[in-house]
């Protein structure tokens, strides 16, 4: 099956080499047989990044419109075909970005439009968003919070070691190594983070549409880390057990047993949620049978049936949205004007 070809991208590789860039569907079936190690590389990316993006406010719904925001900036950089390394990107003062349209950013972040008038009060008060008569600015500190040093280091090891994967097919070609990875993003940081950007809040937006909020589905995730990590282990150590496709990886993963949980306590030291609110989230998750509790107070991913259609749901969807966006990527890395 052809994929349909972004008009950016378009712009930026040369016509010839359009030919000659990554079918989706190959990477995705590469995606699929090494699922085991590449998604133990993808929760560690993810979970870091989330945790990092709470710090910011202690809120999850203020950093995700300002993360909806700042693409904003990005897409109409691409519009112009005006790409920008990230040293010249966060060497500017403030950045316009689009008028404000509350409705858009409520409909399209699945947010109440009332929170979303919140949340950008919140934003101006603190001097993020700031306004110039009828221009709106996004000033170096909302510039300065973005900033993602530790997640490039992080997705440059995934993409490395999937583009490792990737290497064995007569198609790829060499597979890249991190540090290129992370000179490439840096020096095409606009482009780089629009397509991150494009992954990243579709993928926040179904999480939370299904747990109410962001907090529980990060409180539910760091519960089913720890019984992603055991069941890999098992796995690794019983090859005859090793799931064959992304689909079967979530089902098992679900039956498995992990011989430890874990507590509110350390659920609140990996994501930084208060210990309060965890406890809050977890009654709710508990009461929901999406979790469970053992006498030693740890807990565990729960069965409930109905539920976890959808979040089996959520997670095929973004499995294949993932493998998407590494396909992008290394079709900027190795086929556009930009290539390695």
């Amino acid at each position: 099956m052809s994929n349909p070809v972004d008009i950016k991208i378009a712009h930026i590789n040369n016509q010839e080499d359009l030919k000659g860039s990554l079918d989706k569907d190959k990477v995705f079936e590469v995606f699929q047989r090494n699922i085991n190690d590449i998604l133990k590389g993808f929760y560690r990316l993810q979970q870091d990044w989330v945790n990092r993006s709470y710090l910011n406010f202690n809120d999850f719904d203020t950093y995700l419109i300002l993360m909806y925001l700042m693409n904003k900036v990005y897409i109409n950089y691409s519009d112009r075909f005006h790409y920008m390394s990230m040293e010249a990107f966060y060497s500017q003062e403030k950045v316009g970005i689009e008028k404000l349209n509350l409705i858009e950013i409520s409909k399209d972040l699945n947010i109440p439009k009332e929170t979303v008038r919140r949340k950008i009060n919140y934003l101006q008060k603190h001097d993020i968003i700031i306004r110039t008569g009828k221009t709106i600015f996004l000033n170096s500190k909302g510039l300065e919070i973005q900033k993602p040093m530790a997640t490039i280091e992080n997705m440059a090891s995934l993409l490395s070691k999937f583009s490792i994967y990737l290497s064995a097919e007569d198609w790829f070609g060499k597979a890249l190594e991190k540090e290129d990875i992370k000179k490439f993003i840096t020096e095409h940081f606009t482009v780089s983070w629009e397509y991150w950007y494009r992954f990243q809040i579709p993928y926040l937006t179904r999480h939370r549409a299904f747990f109410g909020d962001l907090e529980s589905w990060n409180v539910w995730g760091s519960i089913g880390l720890v019984q992603i990590r055991s069941f890999i282990e098992e796995i690794t150590n019983d090859v005859s057990t090793k799931p064959k496709t992304y689909g079967d990886f979530f089902l098992m993963n679900l039956k498995h047993k992990a011989k430890r949980g874990i507590n509110a306590s350390s659920i609140s030291d990996i994501s930084s949620i208060p210990r309060a609110t965890v406890i809050r989230k977890l009654k709710t998750l508990e009461k929901k049978k999406l979790i469970n509790r053992n006498k030693k107070l740890e807990y565990s991913m729960g069965t409930k049936r109905d539920d976890l259609k959808m979040i089996e749901k959520n997670y095929l969807i973004s499995q294949r949205a993932f493998s998407d966006y590494a396909s992008t990527m290394f079709n900027l890395m190795k086929f556009s004007k930009f290539s390695i």
